[in-house]
């Protein structure tokens, strides 16, 4: 039996579906689960005579709206947001929070998942086991090379994989680039409490900055920008140079290694040389 090939009308929609905004399919995961849910228990009144408790009908609404959300091709971590959702804003009207609460818990939401907005490059942080695992890389590239290297963490987050290589390579170079205001502003006090002289955290669009200046060239985004940003590392970095993908692959590219870390997902680093 032949697999049936994707033809380019299903690939464009299918990259287009990942490409469409994750907070409009949270919203619509979250009506349409309240309007399953009230449906269901108007029918139930009607019918039976039967009025579930309410915190069993927002705890239906929190795990219907977190399968729908899956099925629209929500990230893992939005599962726990809309499972939660139903009962939290519950909660707020039952504790009579000030109005201003609300949009200011928006207002900070909307400054960490800034650059998830279109879902390509939502917020992950690297783990402490990815961390030791990068410093082993990194000191075999410095082993390789005859200069100090000049590394880059692109959607850095709150920079704890910088600031635990710069301390640990205080010879090379490290730039931190990050797009969401909140983790950029909390990655630069950071840097900036950790005085290492090494270290430069940047705001910025990461397709706007020039890779040619770096030798390695770390990330952990989604897959949604890994075939552009090999492309981009291809055009702009030095031949040998390297670009390490944490768990999301260059589509039709082969890694020249991938290391995969002793954690608890068993995290992989895919290394590409240029």
């Amino acid at each position: 039996m032949t697999k049936a090939t994707p033809s380019p009308d299903d690939a464009r929609s299918l990259s287009s579906s990942k490409r469409s905004y994750p907070l409009i399919r949270a919203v619509v995961a979250q009506i349409a689960a309240a309007v399953i849910v009230i449906g269901g228990q108007q029918i139930l009144g009607n019918r039976a005579d039967l009025v579930l408790p309410l915190p069993l009908l927002l705890a239906f609404q929190g795990v219907i709206a977190a399968g729908l959300g899956h099925l629209l091709g929500l990230a893992r971590w939005w599962l726990p947001i809309n499972l939660l959702l139903p009962a939290a804003a519950a909660l707020a009207l039952l504790l009579n929070l000030p109005a201003w609460i609300y949009p200011l818990l928006f207002l900070a939401l909307a400054l960490v998942f800034w650059n998830s907005a279109d879902d390509r490059v939502p917020l992950y942080l690297t783990n402490r086991k990815t961390w030791q695992a990068l410093e082993a890389l990194l000191g075999a590239e410095a082993q390789r090379s005859k200069e100090p290297l000049k590394v880059s963490d692109i959607g850095c987050g709150l920079g704890g994989a910088l600031l635990y290589l710069a301390r640990r390579y205080p010879q090379a170079e490290f730039v931190g680039i990050e797009s969401a205001p909140l983790p950029y502003a909390l990655a630069r006090l950071r840097a900036l409490v950790s005085g290492a002289p090494n270290l430069e955290i940047r705001y910025g669009d990461l397709w706007k900055q020039d890779l040619s200046v770096f030798d390695l060239v770390y990330c952990f985004l989604s897959p949604e920008p890994m075939p552009r940003l090999f492309e981009k590392a291809k055009r702009e970095m030095g031949s040998g140079t390297l670009l390490i993908s944490n768990s999301f692959e260059v589509p039709g590219v082969t890694a020249d290694e991938v290391v995969t870390v002793q954690d608890s997902r068993e995290t992989e680093l895919l290394v590409y040389r240029l």
